[in-house]
């Protein structure tokens, strides 16, 4: 399965997989540095996320704290929030309001 990430503004928009296969696609990943502000990883199309896409995730949150944005998830997956519970990495993940419901 692929990743595919467009841009929409400030949307960064996942489609697909972000997983131990497409992660290595995104190395550097270069959009961070376009943008400005409050930046939103929009999750609605993504199908699968495993540890690898986990870790990514993190690293990209670390990554926009360094350039100054911030990162808002949207339409997180229940799979990626069950990863990021048991990996006790949860509280990293910053998912908006209306996902946060879902997450307790």
């Amino acid at each position: 399965m692929m990743l595919k990430i467009s841009q929409q503004e400030q949307t960064l928009f996942f489609a697909g997989a972000l997983d131990r296969e497409t992660v290595p696609t995104q190395w550097p990943f270069k959009l961070l540095k376009k943008l400005s502000g409050t930046v939103v990883f929009d999750f609605s199309e993504l199908a699968l996320v495993d540890t690898a896409g986990l870790a990514w995730l993190l690293h990209q949150v670390a990554q926009a704290a360094k350039l100054g944005l911030q990162i808002q998830m949207r339409h997180v997956p229940e799979q990626l929030i069950s990863l990021a519970q048991l990996s006790d990495v949860l509280a990293l993940l910053p998912l908006v309001k209306e996902d946060k419901g879902n997450a307790v």
